[in-house]
């Protein structure tokens, strides 16, 4: 089954993260002391008939760190198999 992943960098949600399978919203972050890139992650948004909003699952995760979040994420709620 497909999963939807919407990203925005916008604060106005333009990309409509919290519609999505899986949204991801671009924020600043703390790192190491310094702030960088990352993203807001919220699951579970829906559209059409029962539509509703995703929730905030995880705050704060640089996009140095994404990568293995979004695999973790998919594995653990969408049943992807990663491949070897």
């Amino acid at each position: 089954k497909p999963v939807r992943i919407h990203w925005t960098g916008c604060p106005n949600s333009c990309g409509q993260p919290q519609v999505a399978d899986i949204g991801l919203m671009g924020t600043k972050v703390r790192k190491d002391g310094k702030s960088v890139e990352g993203v807001k992650i919220y699951m579970g948004g829906k559209v059409g008939k029962d539509a509703h909003l995703g929730t905030c699952v995880q705050k704060g995760v640089a996009c140095e760190d994404l990568i293995p979040t979004l695999k973790d994420l998919l594995i653990e709620n969408f049943d992807a198999k990663p491949k070897n």
